[in-house]
């Protein structure tokens, strides 16, 4: 089901990829809809016979927001994972599966989207078409993704409740629409949550919930707690079915520390949790545990190349790029375990640029000639190693070169936060990019594009329109290797133009208790797969 390679326009008359749920699987298996949701353990004494009706897990920040087009931060991608519905839902080697939707066809020009009869919100409102709806379009009308879902045009979004089905076509072929209306983002805010949206973004709102879960408790900096609806939401089927149930309750505690987290797995107050670091090294050796490494990120140097600001010159990007040696940075990142790159997104992202052709090679005394005596902001994320490692050792790659550097890391959303609203704070970030729809404009969305102010992505402040029209070229091409071909010039251009720097992966480890799971694919753990086993 779904190989997410259906590129061809209608006017070829190539028909769309079609998917429905049950595809070879019964009935019963299809409808885990309610049955999952009424039991999904029963607590020590329950006749289901598991352990608890509990997932304890960390979380490294509070959630920005718990409205779907205001998410910036990691904590609320995962937690909105599970409070609010998508169309579909991401599976393995980049294919979709069904979610809301029960079937669909999608092809670059747009989809259609069978709404499944028995949804509906938190508070019992049926999510018929028109919700869902009108919840796509506050998505497209508000979110700074919104680019990477549906393109550079206006999408036209249409429903027939009589039909019970979805419409939208797009002013401009993208085929990545697919797989970007399973990101978080787009999950269907319901028609209570789109009347209060600062209530809804406070969490106070629960009828706008359209997911298997509801808030059940905020206390900010300390936990974030969740229980599982009693009807009306399907979990997605996986092409790997999950074993176990969903939890009745899902307990995030908020901790900032990995060496913390560790401790709470080893001591029994945690039951999963993704760890990096020297942490991953201390779970893994310890009985009782399952753990399963992956690249979590992408971790390459994104430039403020707003007018008036130093990284504006390409010669002073190309000296950064010079003084700063993807291994010495992996070293201090990682340890030493994670993937070189050679491009804004990793090796398993489709069309990925491989190799060293095309980098900008390492020349101390270059690098010098242009950074020395000149005054730079590195600012980043303590996710870039343990306590920001990443982000220091950059700072002293450039003071190396004679530069005068001040460096400041911090928690993923205080970092999302500033790197949007202020760009006049800092020069150069080491951006840890996520890519959950594992797709090249998903790290291309940082570099071209609308700026942050404008409601997009771009933090770079760059203007890139000969860019953005090979992207334009790639997404209308129904052949990949052909639409692979024009991101190869993408990235190579952007390269020599020293546009970003590439640096590592940032290996992360999915560590679960015995008698709990969570799936892993692709650099994604997607919570709405927490299950409990045991």
């Amino acid at each position: 089901m779904g190989d997410g390679k259906t590129e061809a326009g209608r006017d070829a008359k190539v028909p769309r990829r079609r998917c429905w749920a049950g595809a070879g699987a019964s009935a019963a298996a299809v409808s885990l809809v309610l049955s999952g949701c009424t039991t999904g353990g029963g607590g020590p004494d329950g006749e289901d016979g598991y352990s608890t009706d509990t997932m304890r897990v960390a979380l490294m920040a509070d959630p920005n927001s718990f409205l779907p087009t205001e998410y910036t931060a990691l904590s609320s991608l995962i937690t909105g994972h599970l409070l609010y519905a998508t169309l579909l839902y991401g599976d393995e080697d980049n294919t979709t599966v069904p979610g809301l939707a029960s079937e669909y066809e999608v092809d670059p020009h747009g989809g259609e989207f069978t709404i499944r009869e028995d949804a509906t919100c938190a508070d019992g409102t049926p999510l018929t078409p028109t919700v869902v709806a009108d919840s796509l379009e506050a998505f497209a009308a508000a979110s700074t993704v919104k680019e990477v879902v549906f393109g550079k045009g206006d999408p036209v979004i249409e429903a027939d409740d009589e039909a019970g089905v979805v419409s939208i076509s797009l002013s401009e072929p993208w085929a990545d629409m697919e797989r970007g209306l399973a990101l978080t983002q787009t999950g269907i805010v319901c028609p209570a949550g789109l009347a209060d949206p600062e209530g809804t973004a406070a969490g106070e709102v629960e009828g706008a919930f359209s997911g298997g879960y509801v808030l059940a408790g905020h206390q900010p900096g300390v936990s974030v707690d969740l229980e599982l609806r009693e009807e009306g939401f399907t979990f997605p089927e996986y092409a790997v079915p999950l074993e176990g149930v969903p939890p009745q309750k899902v307990a995030y505690s908020i901790m900032s520390d990995y060496n913390a987290v560790a401790n709470g797995l080893l001591t029994d107050t945690l039951d999963y949790s993704t760890v990096n670091g020297e942490a991953m090294a201390r779970v893994t050796e310890e009985e009782g545990f399952t753990t399963s490494r992956y690249a979590g990120a992408s971790m390459f140097i994104v430039f403020n190349q707003r007018e008036g600001m130093p990284m504006a010159d390409a010669e002073t990007r190309r000296a950064v790029a010079q003084a700063v040696g993807r291994e010495a940075f992996n070293d201090a990142a990682t340890d030493g375990e994670g993937e070189l790159l050679s491009s804004y997104v990793p090796a398993g992202v489709p069309c990925a640029h491989t190799g060293d052709e095309g980098l900008i090679a390492q020349d101390a005394e270059a690098a010098s000639a242009v950074l020395d005596g000149l005054s730079l902001n590195v600012f980043g994320t303590t996710s870039s190693g343990p306590n920001g490692a990443g982000n220091s050792y950059v700072a002293q790659a450039l003071e190396a070169a004679g530069a005068e550097v001040s460096v400041r890391s911090v928690d993923d959303t205080t970092w999302a936060t500033e790197l949007a609203t202020r760009p006049e704070s800092w020069d150069l970030t080491v951006y840890p990019q996520l890519n959950l729809p594992r797709t090249q404009y998903s790290g291309l969305a940082q570099l071209i594009g609308p700026l942050p102010e404008q409601g997009g992505q771009n933090s770079s402040g760059a203007e890139r329109p000969e860019t953005e029209a090979l992207v334009g070229e790639a997404m209308a091409q129904p052949d990949e290797e052909a639409r692979c071909a024009v991101y190869e010039e993408i990235q190579t251009s952007l390269l020599d133009d020293a546009a970003f720097v590439p640096l590592a992966t940032l290996p992360t480890q999915v560590t679960t208790r015995e008698g709990f799971s969570i799936r892993q694919y692709g650099g994604y753990v997607p919570t709405i797969s927490m299950r409990i086993t045991g």
